[in-house]
């Protein structure tokens, strides 16, 4: 392409991304475009200049234009978003439960909060890492109990409101994150899911509403804000905040200053 075609698509492409009247910088960058040609010194700057143009105006583009913004939160997920809101019936749907034997042990289920009986302290020497609990939650929000899924390597506190007949609950989940295909807090969720981007610290997490409602069919995703969702990661630590109760109880606002006190 002559220099002067390259000139005039760069010129083209820009203006497209960035109006000229939003950046003041703009007329700079034009009369760069539009100056001629240097002496042959010159060559080695110019050439690293017209690499760095295209990479400025895409960083712009995903800085500034809305377009952008929401292209740039979909590209990192700790939510898998499937391509449907209605999923086929599961494998483990098929499968009807065992039935309980006479006299032996019931199974234990880590992820109940009738199985949260230890402490914090007993939880971390079962887990083998360092815990973090939150120094902030709502008034009348109480610490039940600790369980540890040793399966899975999930650590989970239960949290409950005991001034209310609404049986809010909220679960703070913890597991050592290695692989994302291993992560057992990183799940799916609806095509239809609004996943938002919120920040924790120096870190991004991610926010949404909704719940997988079983069917005969198969799972259906379902936006309730009756089920709300906050999950992030620190220093190799995947963290899941899931609040199950009145959404004008417990907001988003607050699930960020929840894990914002973390210690």
């Amino acid at each position: 392409m002559k220099e002067q075609n390259l000139h005039q698509v760069l010129t083209d492409l820009a203006e497209d991304l960035v109006p000229a009247e939003t950046i003041n910088l703009w007329p700079a960058i034009k009369k760069q475009l539009s100056s001629p040609t240097r002496l042959a010194r010159h060559t080695f700057q110019k050439r690293w200049a017209w690499i760095a143009l295209p990479i400025i105006l895409i960083g712009l583009f995903f800085t500034i234009i809305p377009q952008g913004q929401v292209l740039a939160q979909e590209i990192l997920h700790f939510f898998v978003r499937k391509e449907s809101d209605i999923l086929p019936l599961q494998a483990w749907q098929l499968t009807p439960p065992p039935t309980p034997a006479l006299n032996t042990t019931t199974t234990s289920d880590p992820s109940n909060i009738l199985e949260a009986k230890f402490t914090v302290a007993q939880i971390e020497e079962q887990s083998g890492f360092d815990l973090r609990e939150p120094t902030w939650l709502p008034e009348n929000m109480l610490f039940v109990g600790a369980t540890f899924d040793s399966t899975n390597s999930v650590a989970r506190f239960f949290y409950q409101q005991f001034d209310s007949n609404d049986s809010n609950g909220l679960v703070l989940k913890e597991e050592i994150y290695t692989d994302p295909d291993s992560c057992v807090l990183c799940n799916a969720v609806g095509e239809s899911a609004r996943v938002e981007t919120v920040q924790i610290g120096n870190v991004y997490g991610e926010y949404v509403q909704g719940v997988w409602h079983l069917t005969d069919n198969g799972p259906i995703w379902e936006n309730d804000p009756f089920l709300q969702n906050l999950r992030w990661q620190i220093d190799g630590i995947a963290y899941d905040l899931l609040f199950m109760g009145q959404p004008d109880f417990l907001t988003k606002e607050d699930l960020v200053k929840i894990a914002n006190s973390l210690k």
